[in-house]
């Protein structure tokens, strides 16, 4: 396997060692092991974490990042959030939900924080096409964002919070906000 031939079967810049071994059958697991190992030496890949690689460092969509980086998860809570103009400030950490462990992890490309969830609460996200790159991520609902936010971080009040809920899908809220705690539903 050659580094353009790599380049050229992997669609998008971020991929894992999983997926190049499908694009390479003839190859051994050993051989592109090596390969891989040796793009990364010659700067022509760059190691995320073990297993998962991007080929271009400047051109990551944090989004996409947090839904590789671990996995089942999505993004909701304030990333969401801001990402629809529901709160106006920017979090520094991109913040995801998941099943499995809470967990932050730290590196070269910033914060990214997971929030283990209910299995009867994982629910209400949709893939969504990154805008800088070809790839996908998925993203919860505006309503699910809220109400992951709400539950997850333990909101007991609305009054302070900058929220702006005119494009909020009251109905969807109200089908989803019926699978949380009842002091969830009394926020808004």
């Amino acid at each position: 396997m050659k580094f353009l031939e790599l380049k050229g079967a992997i669609r998008g810049n971020i991929f894992t060692f999983i997926e190049a071994l499908k694009h390479f059958p003839k190859e051994t697991p050993q051989t592109i092991k090596t390969q891989v190992s040796r793009f990364v030496k010659k700067n022509l890949l760059t190691r995320i974490k073990r297993g998962l690689y991007c080929f271009d460092p400047k051109q990551i969509d944090e989004l996409e990042l947090a839904h590789r980086l671990y996995q089942p998860s999505y993004i909701s809570l304030e990333t969401a959030l801001n990402f629809y103009g529901i709160i106006p400030d920017i979090p520094q950490t991109v913040t995801s939900v998941t099943l499995t462990t809470t967990k932050q992890i730290h590196n070269q490309f910033g914060t990214f924080s997971y929030n283990k969830i209910k299995p009867q609460l994982y629910f209400g996200f949709t893939k969504v096409k990154s805008p800088t790159t070809s790839s996908f991520f998925d993203l919860a609902q505006k309503e699910k964002a809220l109400l992951d936010y709400f539950y997850l971080r333990k909101i007991k009040t609305t009054k302070g919070l900058r929220l702006d809920l005119k494009n909020l899908d009251k109905s969807r809220y109200q089908q989803y906000v019926k699978n949380y705690p009842s002091w969830v539903g009394k926020l808004i």
